[in-house]
């Protein structure tokens, strides 16, 4: 009998029971009980009694009632802890239905960390024109050449002439060199008075926008890849500092290079 019994304690347990809560439940399935009978029936503390049987009854494994002798605990059906399961079962769908719409999210969110935090992908906006002075002012550091995607000119993206021909001795100082693909009719002939930057630093192509449309400005230079926008009258950038994004977008230039036309 010990042994059958301890088996049910077990299987109890496996369904969610305490090891006091089922002594005190398969107790009151033999015969209904006073909170004083279960504790000496059981040998559990009569106060911890009290706080089980308040458990078990909201689970709907036993009730109290009230008679002539005073309050007494009676089990309910077994059947009712099936339907305790069916209700745990019912709780952890609607956990998976939130966990699966969540998710995505969650890892949208982690994955923006990812990018942010790491030390292999990192991304910096920028706006207005002091954004896009810095922009240019870091592509100064560009070593042996820098890959443009272009479209208008520098004092488009700063509105100053004197400015853009500060940047561009800058660049001929700096000693590196600009190659540049534009669509036809993408940028004046004539942009710049500095005829050193031209001959020296400056090397331009040509690709129908059928091709290739470039409405915006792209730069590959050491590790990063910068975006400039300045559509409807809003200047925005951005730079991705990753070597293999770089590297990526780097060959895609090259194929287009090849691809595109030399004009006087």
């Amino acid at each position: 009998m010990l042994n059958n019994t301890n088996n049910l304690l077990s299987q109890l347990y496996r369904l969610g029971l305490s090891a006091d809560e089922g002594k005190v439940y398969l107790a009151l399935l033999k015969e209904s009980m006073s909170h004083l009978e279960v504790a000496r029936k059981t040998g559990v503390n009569r106060t911890k009694v009290y706080r089980i049987a308040d458990e078990l009854e909201k689970r709907g494994l036993i009730a109290e009632n009230q008679n002539d002798t005073g309050r007494r605990l009676v089990a309910n059906n077994p059947m009712n802890l099936e339907i305790a399961i069916k209700t745990e079962e019912v709780k952890l769908d609607v956990k998976k239905s939130a966990l699966h719409e969540t998710i995505p999210v969650l890892q949208t969110i982690y994955g923006q960390k990812s990018i942010l935090g790491s030390s292999d992908f990192e991304v910096n906006t920028y706006e207005g024109v002091d954004g896009m002075k810095q922009m240019l002012w870091n592509e100064l550091r560009t070593k042996d050449e820098i890959l443009i995607f272009a479209n208008g000119t520098l004092q488009d993206l700063v509105g100053s002439q004197r400015w853009a021909e500060k940047h561009r001795q800058k660049t001929l100082d700096a000693g590196y060199i600009i190659r540049e693909i534009v669509n036809p009719k993408g940028k004046p002939n004539q942009f710049t008075k500095n005829i050193a930057f031209v001959e020296q630093s400056y090397n331009r192509r040509f690709l129908d926008k059928e091709v290739i449309p470039i409405s915006q400005q792209l730069c590959i230079y050491n590790d990063t890849v910068s975006i400039y926008n300045w559509q409807a009258g809003k200047k925005v950038g951005a730079e991705i500092v990753s070597k293999y994004f770089a590297d990526m977008q780097r060959a895609i230039f090259e194929d287009y290079w090849q691809m595109a036309a030399i004009r006087d």
